[in-house]
């Protein structure tokens, strides 16, 4: 029985040190790894948390338009790092021209609920909704051509009632008050209506505002000068006070580590975090022999391939290891998952020209 075990651990050690080179050596394969409970220089998720967790920076990425799934996304990701005591601080990566007002809004008060530093980095925009997001930040770092500010807000109301009516479209609504179907598209636009929506219009605009000058320690009136939807490059907005240095995200990263932590090995976490799909990657048949096994049997597989776990026969599946590893290991790198990833001009600039 103990030959078995040390057998076991002999070879759940050795299929670490593969597993281990094989993330070294692939940045695609160590993601993928990871989606299985798999951590670098810890084995299995369930080993590492009895080890003494390292200082962390958490890196949160609010990418494209600022809707609801976007919101639910960030805000997932939020709670999860406040409750993590070993992130020390978070960089809020901004890369979005922008959004609803309620979903920016859901993120900043998130944001506030922080007992941890926010840096902010500003990738190619950070305009409007963008910005509002990064009102609670002890820093803003900006990269120059940087599209930012765009202070302002602005509302649609859809009136389909006339196009409705001359296809003899029609509808029976019953409202609870005067201007409860006024957002419908076949309600007319009324002039109380345009009036409401008006008056919400610059209420948001005014607390928008109100949250620049706070965040940025600016008079109501410098607000003002540089508000009414303008957009600034990022070096202009440096100049008008709206962001306080220039830099990329390794620049934000590196004021995080040196500001907010006091261990030298400080471990970069990046949020919200991305779940692989094996049927999207297509290696359902790879893994199982067959198209119709479902992801859990996969999953399973795998992970008894990994740990070195036996099957209920008492029959190993080192077939099924090699198979695996050397397929994921052979994968040229067109074949393997693409991640999108964000760099300064200074990093894109240096893989050009070595023809990377």
């Amino acid at each position: 029985m103990l030959d078995k075990k040390d057998k076991i651990e002999r070879r759940r050690k050795g299929m670490n040190d593969t597993l281990q080179k094989m993330s070294e050596s692939s940045t695609a394969t160590s993601m993928i790894l990871s989606a299985f409970g798999w951590k670098p220089n810890g084995g299995s998720s369930s080993s590492s948390s009895s080890k003494t967790k390292r200082e962390k920076v958490a890196v949160v990425t609010v990418s494209g338009n600022i809707n609801n799934s976007v919101s639910y996304e960030v805000i997932e990701s939020l709670r999860r790092i406040r409750k993590d005591k070993s992130v020390k601080c978070m960089v809020l990566r901004v890369d979005s021209p922008g959004g609803s007002v309620v979903s920016s809004e859901a993120i900043l008060e998130e944001i506030k609920l922080l007992d941890k530093p926010v840096i902010c980095s500003m990738s190619n925009a950070a305009a409007s909704g963008g910005y509002y997001i990064s009102m609670n930040s002890e820093k803003i770092f900006a990269q120059p051509t940087t599209l930012t500010g765009s202070i302002g807000v602005f509302g649609i109301k859809v009136d389909a009632s006339k196009w409705a009516e001359s296809y003899g479209i029609h509808s029976d609504q019953y409202p609870r008050g005067s201007h409860a179907t006024a957002m419908h598209p076949l309600t007319p636009l009324t002039p109380n209506t345009k009036n409401n929506i008006s008056r919400m219009v610059l209420d948001y605009y005014d607390y928008f505002k109100s949250l620049v000058a706070e965040g940025r320690s600016l008079s109501a009136k410098e607000v003002e000068r540089v508000a009414k939807g303008r957009v600034w490059t990022g070096e202009q907005a440096k100049e008008e006070g709206l962001v306080d240095a220039l830099g990329g995200l390794d620049r934000a990263i590196s004021y995080a580590r040196t500001t907010h932590t006091t261990a030298e090995d400080v471990e970069v976490e990046h949020w919200p975090r991305r779940t692989l799909s094996l049927e999207d990657l297509n290696w359902s048949e790879m893994l199982m022999g067959t198209k119709e096994s479902s992801i859990s049997d996969i999953f399973e597989k795998l992970r008894a391939a990994i740990m070195g776990i036996e099957e209920e026969g008492g029959e190993s599946t080192p077939s099924l290891e090699q198979s695996f590893l050397s397929e994921l290991a052979e994968l040229k790198f067109a074949e393997k998952p693409h991640f999108l990833l964000t760099m300064d001009e200074n990093t894109a600039l240096d893989l050009i020209l070595r023809g990377e």
